[in-house]
């Protein structure tokens, strides 16, 4: 009996431990690509298979490749949720006008540099049935913590734990674009790609968005604690 409980033993820490050691790959489905890269357009569907080596987005049958980005390029990762129903206005250069909000939907951002040529950022819709296994996979693989923008959230239970949203003091920036999909830099820096709600500290920042083919629009805007301040920009074809 005693070589029968230690043989026992002996195979569940194998199982414990071969996760650890060995490029386990993890898959992940119903994702949707919100933003062209490689062989993918935006509203295509598949899977994320992430290793340690890399993220790929691939097709149903996980044989046909969209794109794959090695796990050691990705420089930042954003995560935005947008739950709840609401009316408010936006602000657009044309004037004021009034948006219905309602749903719940997950989004994963990866901004990737490999310092040779795959570079770049792509957006996904993630399903709410794993969208949090995804996050948790993601910042294992690479080894980078993600910034979170979630709105609309009623308790821990239901998300991933925010690591900002105790905080009371902050603005949160709504931004659209028509085109969608357009890239934001905020004071220089990529900040996703819209629409994004973004929380920011009390101050002034300087927004910029960008799309292949269209004018640049640039704005400063000035955001006080406590404030939801949507934003809208209508680009204007080259």
């Amino acid at each position: 009996m005693p070589i029968l409980i230690k043989t026992v033993a002996s195979v569940l820490l194998l199982c414990l431990l071969l996760p650890a050691n060995m490029a386990a790959q993890m898959t992940f489905d119903k994702v949707e690509g919100r933003s062209g890269y490689g062989f993918a357009e935006e509203g295509d569907k598949g899977k994320l298979l992430i290793d340690r080596n890399s993220i790929r987005f691939v097709k149903r049958n996980e044989q046909d490749e969209y794109f794959s980005i090695p796990s050691d390029a990705v420089e930042q990762l954003f995560y935005s949720r947008v739950a709840g129903r609401r009316v408010k206005t936006a602000i657009f250069i044309t004037g004021p006008l009034g948006l219905f909000l309602k749903g719940k939907k997950h989004y994963l951002t990866l901004s990737f540099d490999d310092g040779k040529d795959i570079v770049g950022a792509v957006e996904f819709k993630l399903d709410k049935k794993n969208y949090r296994g995804i996050l948790r996979a993601v910042e294992q693989v690479t080894g980078t913590i993600l910034e979170f923008d979630q709105e609309g959230i009623k308790g821990e239970e239901e998300t991933v734990a925010s690591r900002d949203d105790s905080r009371s003091n902050v603005a949160i920036l709504d931004i659209s674009s028509e085109p969608r999909n357009a890239e934001i830099e905020i004071n220089g820096v990529f900040a996703g790609t819209t629409p994004r709600s973004k929380k920011l500290d009390p101050g002034e920042y300087k927004i910029k968005i960008t799309m292949r083919d269209y004018e640049s629009w640039e704005r400063k805007i000035t955001v006080e604690a406590g404030e939801e301040f949507p934003l809208s920009v209508q680009l204007e074809k080259k």
